[in-house]
């Protein structure tokens, strides 16, 4: 039913039922923010979205209020300014005032928003005592004196990757955010995945830093860096510059990193794919023995971990091999060495990745000496854009540069991992062509591309068909889960992403909020998937020359998370 009602004056027409806020950005009209997430339940916690309406006493959270017909909304009446602004006054009150050395500098939501409704000095005095800094985790840092209680990341935590890290604890004023416990985040059931950071308006959450090891490496004359980037972050660091995102940064992306110190970049593409080429391999196998549970890819760090903390009955199910990011550092210190004359143990790998759980997964994580097939550190795409401002790099005075590539040819299909669907794209293109007489349904692998949280298609290998699934979030996935056992669905290989989108979305991706342009990125990564690859794929892939991998170097082993304090 189509209602009319007046906002600020204007005469507009909308749906009966919608919330007060979906109609105003709709029609163009901004209200400040702080709380609200799209796609999720309105919460109405931070009150900073207040709207007065005619014949209402009280002011009224238009997140969370329905539109009548008969409405008058002023969004920016004298009354609705004064109240958000003593509504911020009162969060900052509350809130460490460290700007000039918070880790989110300018894409502070609080920040925004001081500015906006010109606060300009801290009213009233601090509430409470400095509170401690939880920095258990190896990839994600809280501190609990920057928080608002927004709910933000309780909300994505809980709903989205059903894993409810964190909630609120206490009453009253005494109110604040924390895990089960109040111990530190690495008693509790978080997964990494940085998606809380993602969603903070503040620097409340934040990935642990590597910067200084990495810079401290870049230093040391005995050492050989090596920078290894997946594809997210190629196409997305650009963003931070002012370029679109897709692979016309990437090229540019290499010359700086030489230019601060790095020997030698590299992309996990071809490790991607070698990757799949295995997977293929175990899947024609799997599919001879008419085994009905479903494989499940185990290149997301986050997935892994909520597998074996949460479903360990499902650890049989994980595909058992390495990542393709072990798989190549591993390779690039055989390599590098060899080619320098440097013992292994001084190249040391640095990871750009767009995911904050990859550094659990290293060496300084893990404060082991023998790196083995472990990169030494992790870089987000954050701290990536912050090492090149670091040393002063003008991107904009870069000329392209290409890596010699040791590996033998470009990979093709490898940029592909960085989407949700990307991985069984590749995997249905390697079966086409190593599989002899395999058929692909063509229609039902375009299904695979776009944005849909799940996405299905299926092949005929060995005259039997497979059935290949891809899935992001938690949420998502035990849905699909669910529907599995209920329907009795036969799914063969199933790609979980922990991100929403994948890892295009990931936790170590800028924190831009809703200006983060999923479809751009997805778009870019189609880019430069057609630009270097088409849709065509090697016959098979030749490892450097004089390099040894065996099936048991490749082979992961899973086993059920043990809580440690």
């Amino acid at each position: 039913m189509m209602i009319e009602i007046d906002v600020n004056g204007r005469k507009i027409k909308t749906q009966k039922g919608e919330l007060i806020l979906d109609v105003l950005k709709d029609n163009g009209i901004h209200v400040p923010t702080l709380c609200n997430l799209e796609g999720f339940k309105p919460s109405g916690a931070c009150r900073i979205c207040v709207v007065e309406v005619e014949g209402r006493s009280d002011l009224v959270p238009s997140c969370s209020y329905f539109v009548e017909e008969w409405m008058k909304i002023r969004t920016h009446s004298a009354r609705v300014i004064k109240a958000r602004k003593t509504i911020l006054e009162l969060l900052l009150s509350n809130h460490d005032d460290g700007c000039l050395s918070c880790d989110r500098g300018r894409w502070c939501k609080l920040h925004e928003l001081s500015f906006e409704l010109n606060v300009t000095e801290r009213k009233y005095g601090r509430l409470t005592g400095r509170k401690k800094i939880d920095n258990t985790s190896q990839s994600i840092i809280r501190d609990p004196a920057k928080c608002i209680l927004c709910s933000r990341c309780v909300r994505v935590c809980e709903e989205m990757q059903y894993v409810a890290a964190l909630d609120f604890l206490k009453r009253g004023s005494r109110t604040e955010v924390g895990t089960v416990l109040d111990k530190g985040l690495n008693y509790s059931s978080c997964i990494s995945c940085g998606q809380c950071i993602q969603v903070c308006p503040t620097g409340a959450l934040r990935e642990k830093s590597h910067l200084d090891q990495v810079g401290a490496l870049l230093q040391d004359k005995a050492k050989v860096p090596v920078a290894l980037i997946d594809p997210a972050v190629f196409v997305t660091l650009g963003e931070f510059f002012g370029y679109k995102a897709g692979p016309e940064f990437s090229s540019i992306l290499i010359n700086a990193l030489k230019r601060i110190g790095f020997q030698r970049v590299y992309g996990t593409g071809w490790g991607m794919e070698f990757q799949a080429g295995k997977l293929v391999e175990m899947l024609t196998e799997r599919n001879q023995e008419e085994n009905n549970s479903p494989l499940i890819l185990s290149e997301c760090p986050s997935v892994v971990k909520y597998i074996s903390q949460s479903r360990p009955g499902l650890l049989p199910s994980l595909v058992p091999l390495k990542p393709a990011s072990q798989i190549m550092a591993h390779l690039l210190r055989e390599m590098t060495s060899k080619q320098t004359g440097k013992e292994v143990s001084d190249i040391s790998i640095v990871y750009l990745t767009s995911c904050t759980a990859a550094k659990n997964d290293t060496s300084a994580a893990l404060k082991i000496k023998e790196s083995g097939f472990l990169p030494d550190f992790s870089l987000t795409t954050r701290e990536a854009y912050r090492l090149i401002r670091l040393y002063g790099i003008d991107v904009e005075s870069l000329n392209p540069e290409f890596q010699e590539d040791f590996f033998g040819v470009g990979a093709k299909s490898g940029h592909l991992s960085a989407i949700s669907g990307g991985n069984v794209e590749m995997l249905t293109r390697i079966i086409q062509t190593r599989v002899p007489n395999a058929k692909l349904n063509g229609e039902k692998a375009g299904k695979l591309r776009g944005i849909k949280d799940v996405k299905e298609t299926t092949c005929e290998l060995n005259g039997k068909k497979l059935t290949m699934a891809s899935i992001s979030s938690i949420a998502q996935f035990e849905s699909y889960l669910k529907e599995i056992r209920n329907k009795q669905k036969k799914i063969d290989l199933l790609e979980v992403m922990a991100c929403q989108h994948g890892c295009i979305n990931g936790g170590g991706q800028p924190c831009r909020g809703a200006e983060r342009n999923l479809r751009n990125r997805t778009k870019g990564i189609l880019e430069w998937d057609e630009r270097y690859s088409g849709i065509q794929t090697r016959d098979h892939l030749d490892l450097p020359s004089e390099m040894n991998l065996s099936d048991a170097d490749c082979k992961a082993v899973f086993s059920p998370r043990q809580i440690t304090k």
